[in-house]
């Protein structure tokens, strides 16, 4: 039996690899801004872990929400690219974010 790099030895078994991240951070306008805390950085990010599944997460400081999809690429696009124009619109109050002080 010969061993191929290309070869998986434990079948059955999934590599693990660190999740790809995109992400896009948000411009309030003005009268959302001088509501927001201004110390925090709002973005929404787009995460997989294999490239198929994609997911999409607001992320504010330390806190986060949980992810939403899973979607392809093109569809987490889409909803990145809407929370973050609501974001942008109507501020982070209508969000649940859970604390963590994880690092992805």
């Amino acid at each position: 039996m010969s061993t191929s790099p290309n070869r998986n030895p434990a079948l059955g078994l999934h590599r693990i690899t660190p999740a790809k991240h995109y992400s896009r951070s948000i411009i309030f306008i003005d009268e959302i801004a001088r509501q927001e805390p201004h110390e925090t950085s709002t973005s929404v990010d787009i995460f997989s872990h294999d490239g198929i599944r994609w997911y999409c997460q607001v992320r504010c400081g330390e806190k986060k929400t949980q992810p939403m999809g899973p979607f392809t690429k093109r569809q987490a696009e889409r909803v990145q690219e809407a929370r973050r124009t609501r974001i942008a619109q109507k501020g982070t109050a209508w969000l649940v974010f859970e604390r963590t002080g994880e690092v992805w």
